[in-house]
This record gives C-alpha cells, sequence and structure tokens, in this order.
C-alpha cells in the first residue's frame, strides 16, 4: 500500500474529517474559551475582585494545575471510556465550571472552579488531538492536527468581538455575564461531540484518511525503551518551553495592550479578535509545512516566528511593534501543538500516542504554569510585561537549537 491513498467511496466525504471538524469544535470550547477568553475577561474580572497582577498570574495557574491533572489521569480513564465519551464528559465539566465562577466571589472559590475547569481542558485537548494519529496516516496528519487545534482561535475571536460589548445586566457584571454565555456554548458543544466523535476508524467500518507510507515498525521495535524515553524527554523539553513564553503573552497581552499602551478595552478586544482571525490558520499552515519539510523543519520555522513576536513587545511599547507582534503571533501560534500530536503518532504510532501525548501536554503544561507567574513576578517588580516578553523571546530562540538536536521521527502509516 506504498504511497497509495487509502480507498475511498468517491463523491463521499471520509468521516476522518467530520471528526477533525468536531473535534475543532470541542477545542474551541476545550481552550478558546475556558483559557484563552480568560486574557479578555482578566481585566474586567481584576477591577471587579481587586485582583493584582500577582493574583491574576495565581488565578491561571490554578486551571494549569487542574489541567496538569487532567493529563495525568487521560491515559487510564481513555483505556476505560474512550476519546468520545471522555472528551463529552470533560465539556459538561467544563460548562458547570464556568457557571460556577460566573455565580463565585470568592478568590478561593474561584481558583477551586478554575483548577476544575482545567481538568476538563485536558480532558478535551489530549484525547482530541490523539484522534489525528487514529483517523489519518503521516501524509495528511499535520494538515489535521492543525484543523483540530484551529478551535481555539475561534474561541479568540468571540471573545474579542463579545466581552467588550457586554454591559452590566440584571445584577451581573460583564466578566459574570461573559462565563455564563461560554457555559451555556460548552454544554452545547459537549452534546455535538457526543453525537459526531468516534474513537477509532473501524468503529465506523473505515480506514485512515491519506496515504499509507512505508511500514517502519521494526524500526520502532528496535529502538530501546531507553532511546524512547530520551526522544520523549527531549521533546517534551521543546513543548515545556513553547508552553512557558506563548501562555505568557496570551495571558497578559491584553492587559498590556489596556495598560502599557493605552488602548481601550473594546479596541484592545478588536486587536485580539484579529489575533484569533489568525491563528484559525496558524495550526494547518504549520502543519502542512511539517507534511511536507518535516516536523523539525516546521517547528524551528515556527519558533523563529514566535521569538520575533515576543521581541517586538518586549523592548519597549511602541505601537507598530504590537501590531506586528500580533500579526506574527497569530500565524504561528498554535504551530508548536499541531506539530507535537503529528509527531507523537511519527514517532510512536497509532497505538502509542495517546499515552505520549499526555506525557508531553504534562511537561507542556507544566511550562505553562510556569510562564505566567514568572511574567506576573516579573511585572510586579517592574510595572510592565515588558522584560517577561523580551525573555520569551530569547528562550524561544534558543529552543530552535534543541529542535535542531532532535533526531527526525521514524515514519509510519
Amino acid at each position: 500500500m506504498a504511497d497509495a491513498m487509502t480507498a475511498q467511496r468517491p463523491g463521499k466525504l471520509h468521516y476522518a474529517w467530520i471528526v477533525a471538524i468536531a473535534g475543532g469544535v470541542a477545542t474551541f470550547c476545550g481552550l478558546g474559551l475556558a483559557r484563552f477568553a480568560f486574557g479578555m475577561l482578566l481585566p474586567s474580572m481584576s477591577a471587579s475582585l481587586g485582583l493584582d497582577y500577582g493574583q491574576s498570574g495565581v488565578l491561571g495557574f490554578a486551571y494549569l494545575i487542574g489541567y496538569l491533572v487532567a493529563v495525568t489521569l487521560v491515559p487510564v480513564v481513555l483505556r476505560r471510556f474512550g476519546n468520545r465519551i471522555t472528551t463529552s464528559a470533560s465539556l459538561v465539566l467544563i460548562a458547570a465550571t464556568m457557571l460556577g465562577i460566573a455565580l463565585g466571589q470568592d478568590f478561593l472559590l474561584l481558583w477551586l472552579l478554575y483548577a476544575l475547569t482545567g481538568v476538563g481542558s485536558g480532558g478535551v485537548i489530549v484525547p482530541v488531538m490523539s484522534l489525528a494519529s487514529h483517523w489519518f496516516h503521516p501524509s495528511h496528519r499535520g494538515l489535521a492536527a492543525g484543523i483540530l487545534m484551529s478551535g481555539p482561535g475561534l474561541g479568540v475571536i468571540i471573545s474579542g468581538f463579545v466581552v467588550p460589548k457586554l454591559t452590566p445586566m440584571a445584577g451581573f457584571e460583564t466578566w459574570q455575564l461573559g462565563w455564563l454565555l461560554f457555559a451555556a456554548i460548552s454544554a452545547g458543544v459537549a452534546v455535538l461531540a457526543f453525537a459526531l466523535l468516534r474513537d477509532r476508524p473501524d468503529d465506523i467500518g473505515a480506514d485512515p484518511f491519506g496515504r499509507a507510507m512505508e511500514d517502519h515498525t521494526a524500526i520502532r521495535v528496535e529502538m530501546s525503551r531507553r532511546t524512547k524515553l530520551r526522544m520523549l524527554i527531549h521533546m517534551g523539553l521543546i513543548f515545556a518551553l513553547y508552553g512557558a513564553t506563548y501562555m505568557a503573552y496570551v495571558t497578559f497581552i491584553v492587559t498590556s495592550m489596556v495598560d502599557t499602551y493605552g488602548m481601550s478595552p473594546e479596541d484592545a478586544g478588536s486587536l485580539w479578535a484579529g489575533f484569533g482571525f489568525l491563528s484559525l490558520f496558524s495550526g494547518i499552515l504549520f502543519g502542512s509545512i511539517s507534511d511536507r519539510l518535516g516536523r523539525r523543519a516546521g517547528m524551528a520555522l515556527a519558533f523563529g516566528v514566535l521569538a520575533t513576536a515576543y521581541l517586538l513587545v518586549g523592548f519597549g511599547a511602541w505601537m507598530p511593534g504590537l501590531y506586528l507582534s500580533i500579526l506574527l503571533f497569530g500565524l504561528a501560534a498554535w504551530s508548536i501543538p499541531v506539530i507535537m500530536s503529528a509527531s507523537a503518532g511519527d514517532y510512536f504510532g497509532p497505538a502509542g500516542a495517546a499515552n505520549a501525548l499526555a506525557a508531553l501536554v504534562f511537561v507542556f503544561s507544566a511550562g505553562q504554569a510556569a510562564g505566567p507567574l514568572l511574567a506576573g513576578y516579573l511585572a510586579d517588580l517592574t510595572g510592565d510585561f515588558t522584560l517577561g516578553y523580551a525573555a520569551a523571546g530569547l528562550i524561544a530562540l534558543l529552543t530552535i537549537l534543541l529542535i535542531r538536536a532532535l533526531r527526525p521521527p521514524p515514519v509510519s502509516g
């Protein structure tokens, strides 16, 4: 079957694409609303609840603790319940905790609820991203992962346009109305995910989509467990550094627009929505590049673009730099998770992809937890986030050296 496209029924859309689109809608809630809308709601929450920069970082840290717990448990949960049920149940948890956040006022309660939101997010992302390895051969795996990760960008667009237009009503502040709206959307998407997602092509008598390349199973078996572990640690370090740098940026860039650049919340929301629009295509763009040029080349290029975006806002507050930073960050925002998802299947095969991806997401989450905390601490010391962005840019440049040292994967179907 080498270089032969898996047989398809002419004129009929392969169900793999339906799974990819449904998974993208799930990540729209699992990350787009659960995490990335947080940056838009944070200024209103901080003003209403009297939060300083450090407390804002701690609140974001709560989400990431929950995320870490989830990705630790997901491999066990998946073996028992499968991708479809795990994803749907996690979306229900996200909806319930968003509702609780909207109704809560106590900081500790909000911290606990947002930690549970993080659990729900982890319960969405790992199952959904592992679907690419089951439903697609390596020839289209990067593109598929890009579609699956297009959802967060849509969440950014929705939050960027909707949140600034919210006005207090019925005794609720704007940030509370935002969480109520997002809770309702997440509940609806949970029903959609349960209706459309399927764990594997075998469930409906189909084959994975794409070209089934030469079987390299023998190569993978010959590699020692120590070699595989070393590769996993290497990939995990790269993913963790991405997590730390990008999360510091997305958590505080809207706050920087308002506090440092003097933008109105409405203008900041529009610019953030512009980033969201660009990010819709970032995963598809870099996933396709990695399909053609290789995973390592795709990652190195993505980190170069991200480093430039961070450095543009890391050395002085100038408006052209901010706009160019948003443009570049949007073009590469979800590139690394997409390529890592495809790489998990390439290195460890479809059967081992979910476990490998869970381990990678765990260390990625640790990086996400560290990034906002460090950026918030530096901002409290210096008065803004400029130094944090500069540090993120330098770290991203150094990560390119780690990528060059990563061995290429054995590609299999």
